[in-house]
């Protein structure tokens, strides 16, 4: 729970905007497991009280919180009800971002929240994070503050689970293989040796040593990609966040079973191997400053009038909430790539509803905001939903009848101009009142 300080500013583009000047953080909820009713369905019932006990003991009242997020990330973004939890989540708490993020949006916002894009901007170098949690590690590559690759594996601390006694209560399906294949002793309803979970540990250790491209990928580590591979690259930094990433760093030779097994999984033991597995790259390992809490902790936003007469939109398809923002191009914008590049950067929100946003030429010629209409309308031809279109300089209504004139099929429009925007951003657009609609653009904040 976060105090924002805001701020009313005018852009480099003489744009107004409202920027988010501070960030005070009031309130630190106590880490919970996520409850499950079984291995496909989060406990929605139990989610509830655990957010109404951290909502009394935070001093806030629901009715005093401005706005938030709601997100689902890792092995409970698989979930069979994961997307009607987060749904009913929003709704309790009010009007919140509402995602449930895959593996790529999820290396991006954990690399955002642990600090490692900041650091890379910094430092002008080349930073992995590697955000390993429960089921999955995250893995954001960031090269003078911009994210290069995001991807995903199936590494995690609870992929075995354990009772109190040490017996094994669960296996993950993903890590099946590996036991198999190597013929490790850990079974179901069976009590687990220390030998067996190092065996594993190891494993899973060398696995994302190789994605760090330290050394030669295996097809074990292939078998564990949730995401599309990565193209090779070379790192100066390595930084991990994550409940694992707590543990990173301790190399307790004298480490026991009860030791490993406080949380009822492999955690602090894969943390320790995957520490004695990078000792030898100490000196470019750099520490996050947010590891457990990497990923969002609050929300914020601000909202503009946008004039009609300088917009094009289709009533019918309004109110939208919570649409995710791709910005095409992180510097200089060039045109004719628009589809190409916004194709790379459509794998992080999966096949959902996206808005496009673009900076644009100020005063655009007819052939430019053709070359942009038929760049958009390709991009456009992978995407579901209507045609969303936010731009910074004032071009709206000319670009959105473009792009109407020239579609193959009837498809419904919408094109906003003063606007800027992030990645990771979401905007809401309500009913139109006159001749103007009222837009919200959420920012995620991070604790860092």
């Amino acid at each position: 729970m976060s105090k924002l300080k805001l701020k009313n500013i005018l852009s480099s583009s003489l744009i107004k905007e409202t920027i988010i000047e501070g960030k005070e953080i009031i309130y630190k909820s106590p880490i919970v497991f996520t409850p499950l009713l079984d291995e496909v369905t989060i406990d929605s019932a139990k989610i509830k009280d655990i957010v109404f006990k951290a909502l009394y003991l935070s001093g806030v009242e629901k009715d005093e919180i401005s706005t938030g997020a709601v997100i689902i990330t890792g092995e409970t973004a698989r979930k069979e009800n994961a997307m009607e939890v987060s749904k009913n989540l929003s709704e309790y708490l009010g009007d919140f971002v509402v995602a449930t993020a895959g593996p790529k949006l999820e290396s991006l916002l954990a690399g955002y929240g642990s600090g490692a894009c900041d650091i890379s901007k910094k430092l002008n170098r080349r930073i992995i994070n590697l955000d390993i949690g429960g089921g999955t590690t995250n893995i954001s590559i960031f090269n003078c503050g911009e994210c290069e690759q995001t991807f995903a594996l199936d590494v995690g601390g609870r992929l075995i689970k354990f009772d109190n006694e040490g017996y094994v209560i669960y296996i993950s399906k993903r890590i099946q293989f590996i036991i198999e294949d190597m013929n490790i002793n850990i079974q179901l309803g069976k009590k687990v040796e220390l030998k067996d979970l190092v065996i594993i540990c190891n494993k899973l250790a060398k696995s994302l040593l190789e994605v760090c491209c330290l050394s030669e990928l295996c097809e074990d580590t292939r078998r564990l990609f949730i995401s599309e591979e990565f193209e090779p690259f070379k790192v100066d930094y390595i930084s991990f966040s994550g409940g694992i990433g707590e543990y990173i760093g301790q190399t307790n030779e004298n480490i026991q079973l009860k030791d490993i097994l406080k949380h009822n999984d492999m955690g602090p033991l894969l943390g320790t191997c995957i520490s004695k597995e990078f000792e030898k790259y100490k000196k470019v390992l750099l520490s996050p400053k947010e590891k457990t809490r990497a990923t969002v902790i609050g929300a914020g936003n601000h909202s503009l009038t946008i004039s009609g007469s300088t917009i094009t939109f289709d009533k019918s398809i309004l109110p939208l909430k919570n649409i995710p923002i791709i910005k095409i191009f992180d510097k200089e914008e060039n045109l004719k790539d628009i589809c190409f590049i916004g194709k790379k950067k459509l794998g992080i929100y999966g096949d959902t509803t996206v808005a496009i946003s673009l900076i644009g030429p100020k005063s655009p010629s007819y052939e430019e905001a053709k070359v942009i209409a038929n760049e958009i309308i390709k991009l456009f031809e992978e995407i579901n939903g209507p045609i969303i279109v936010v731009l910074e300089n004032d071009f709206a209504k000319a670009l959105g009848q473009v792009i109407s004139l020239n579609l193959n099929k009837k498809r419904e429009v919408i094109c906003i101009d003063k606007i800027s925007t992030k990645n990771g951003d979401y905007i809401d657009m309500g009913l139109p009142i006159g001749d103007s609609i009222p837009v919200v653009i959420k920012t995620l904040i991070y604790n860092c």
